[in-house]
């Protein structure tokens, strides 16, 4: 079979069916077997030649280190490492209540911070008086 075949049967189904019935089931099985150890075959190929590349670049490394003077013990004692990591702003905080609604059974809590909830807006009407709703402590 040439490559063409096996580029047209890995691109289409349709393609694939119509090869397929060229064969005997027997054969088409066999094909298939085949196949798959190729694919075998291939994938430890790819992984022993990774491997080899992988074996390559540490060799590479430990030569550059070796004319650093430094040896791979070294690479764990940074102090950069050793400091703690500082966070950016500050941690979010969950903000107590300031105001409480209740309407139609619902309590509504709200900090006062943020986007003022449609139910005190409600509430608010015209003049955005809120005291009348705030929680006493």
């Amino acid at each position: 079979m040439s490559k063409a075949a096996l580029l047209k049967i890995a691109k289409s189904k349709t393609a694939a069916r119509k090869i397929a019935s060229q064969l005997n089931l027997p054969d088409l099985d066999a094909a298939i077997l085949n196949l798959q150890s190729a694919k075998q075959f291939l994938a430890k190929q790819a992984e022993k030649k990774s491997d080899a590349q992988k074996a390559k670049q540490i060799k590479k490394a430990l030569s550059m280190l070796d004319r650093m003077g430094l040896k791979p013990q070294d690479l764990g004692k940074s102090s950069a490492r050793n400091k703690k990591p500082t966070r950016k702003g500050s941690p979010t905080r969950k903000v107590a209540a300031k105001y409480r609604i209740t309407v139609k059974g619902v309590v509504t809590e709200w900090s006062g911070r943020g986007r003022m909830p449609v139910v005190f807006r409600d509430a608010a009407g015209k003049d955005g008086n809120l005291s009348g709703y705030l929680i006493k402590k």
